[in-house]
């Protein structure tokens, strides 16, 4: 299979299982036996699917998990990279396309939720840290991996989103050694909302998914999760442009009017 095959949106996906629940699409990864390796096809699968997710109105989330022990095992091993090297060409595209999923994740308008069942290992830590939420399992642990074959540990994003979230003193010593750190630590640096037993990681990230869709509907809930990644780079005074912009274009919707109207009912009754 030629990297311009792969490019064509698949119509049965080898590598994913997706399941709809109530308005959730869980996204699974399954190939256990590999621990769910960033592989060419998973990169295009992963990548037409959640473009396919985004066009769904009846969503309001998307959860990425991993089947078996590990969440993701990063880069196929001896196929994306390889001791002989890959041709240089080819080597570039593919950095890019999985660059380009990482932009997806952040910006599709549907918040995407990490559910860490395991092993997440240098693009797969990357994979995770690219969605909105992360919740974990007790048997979590993440590896900042890629120094250790030569490369740099700055991928698919790390170098934005990892010192963002656990400030750069510890984002740089995390990727300088090679950091291997279980849930516990990741909850206690904020890459995890919640660590909870594994048999348990789906349910609760199903729970942040219905309390997302009880929160706000998901035209509001886009702009929020646009709106704040705005505010991670731009400056104070044309973040409150776009939000003065972005906000009255929702106090237009019928949304807003729905919502605003039962709630004055039921301030009324108190």
């Amino acid at each position: 299979m030629t990297f311009a095959q792969l490019a064509i949106a698949p119509e049965d996906t080898k590598t994913l299982r997706i399941e709809k629940r109530d308005g959730v699409a869980v996204v699974t990864f399954t190939r256990p036996s590999e621990q769910n390796p960033l592989s060419e096809e998973l990169l295009f699968e992963l990548t037409a699917t959640l473009q396919s997710l985004e066009a769904d109105r009846d969503l309001h989330a998307v959860i990425l998990t991993g089947e078996g022990r590990s969440f993701c095992a990063g880069a196929q091993l001896g196929v994306i990279v390889h001791p002989d090297g890959v041709d240089s060409e080819m080597q570039y595209m593919l950095v890019r396309a999985f660059n380009r999923l990482a932009q997806l994740i952040r910006g599709i308008d549907l918040p995407v939720i990490a559910a860490v069942n395991g092993n997440a290992v240098g693009g797969g830590a990357a994979l995770a840290l690219c969605c909105d939420i992360a919740i974990a399992a007790e048997s979590a642990r993440y590896y900042f991996a890629f120094g250790r074959v030569g490369a740099s540990s700055c991928d698919m994003g790390c170098s934005y989103m990892l010192p963002r979230v656990v400030g750069s003193v510890v984002a740089r010593h995390w990727m300088l050694t090679g950091k291997e750190l279980d849930a516990q630590e990741g909850l206690k640096h904020g890459l995890f909302v919640d660590v909870v037993p594994d048999g348990e990681l789906l349910d609760a990230a199903l729970a942040i998914a219905a309390r997302i869709r009880e929160a706000t509907p998901r035209v509001a809930a886009g702009a929020t999760k646009i709106a704040t990644m705005r505010g991670e780079t731009t400056e104070f005074d044309a973040c409150m442009d776009y939000e003065a912009f972005i906000q009255t274009f929702l106090f237009t919707r019928d949304e807003h009017k729905t919502r605003l109207s039962d709630l004055m009912k039921k301030l009324k009754k108190i």
